[in-house]
């Protein structure tokens, strides 16, 4: 098996680890493992599924739905799904990729790069293991430090963001940027504000009204400022995320 015949099984993976013990799957997910670029295909894959995923559940389902598949249904005898073969679910994979993404997609960032970035500072949000870098400082301090650290120092906090102050700061590594992470003072919510160049990220195009997406995991807000783009994270309600800003 080659890495395209690799990808074109791997198109109908399920993000949520259904599929990780299909015998059918198992070839391509080895082949993932051992070849990087495979490797890292999938994995902005997936994050792009989730996304999709998160923002389907986030719309209400119309009221006639039903009413309408079941006018859509026909007579003819279908075979049972489980013995289709993988190119079926995959061609089916795309055909609802396309329809949501025509349907859902209707602003910027809903990239694979800002699908990978957004589960990637959501995950450094959630660890709380060495969760800080530095603390204890003034705003002009976290700058300074930032500064001689190499990470972004020109950050702007909207108002309803600075008010609250920043509690720590932490550099954080991923594919090669060293990402801005601002731990903000609580107020009984834990959020992050992740800020980076726009100029490292070309992929990801974001205006600067925030678009907010809300999954089983966390809910962020990521918009671009003055060249940076910020990327807001935290375990709350996406009212309440929405109200912050």
């Amino acid at each position: 098996m080659n890495r395209e015949e690799a990808q074109f099984i791997l198109g109908a993976y399920r993000p949520n680890g259904a599929d990780a013990h299909d015998p059918q799957f198992q070839d391509a997910l080895a082949l993932a493992q051992r070849d990087p670029e495979l490797g890292r295909w999938l994995a902005e894959q997936q994050a792009l599924d989730r996304a999709f995923s998160a923002k389907i559940r986030s719309r209400p389902l119309p009221g006639d739905l039903k009413a309408q598949l079941l006018l859509a249904r026909t007579t003819v005898r279908r075979g049972a799904w489980w013995r289709k073969p993988v190119w079926l679910a995959t061609a089916a994979c795309f055909a609802v990729l396309l329809v949501a993404g025509g349907l859902l997609l209707s602003g910027r960032g809903h990239t694979a790069e800002f699908a990978a970035f957004r589960d990637a500072m959501a995950a450094a949000s959630a660890d709380m293991g060495d969760h800080a870098d530095v603390w204890g400082l003034d705003t002009d301090g976290y700058r300074k430090w930032l500064a001689k650290n190499r990470g972004t120092s020109d950050f702007v906090l909207p108002a309803s963001l600075a008010d609250r102050g920043i509690a720590a700061c932490k550099i954080v590594e991923w594919q090669g940027h060293r990402v801005t992470m601002l731990c903000l003072k609580s107020g009984g919510q834990h959020l992050d504000l992740f800020v980076i160049n726009a100029s490292e990220l070309p992929g990801i195009a974001l205006g600067s009204k925030p678009l907010l997406v809300a999954d089983s995991g966390a809910t962020t807000a990521a918009w671009q400022h003055n060249g940076n783009v910020y990327l807001l994270a935290g375990t709350i309600p996406m009212e309440e995320l929405r109200q912050l800003l």
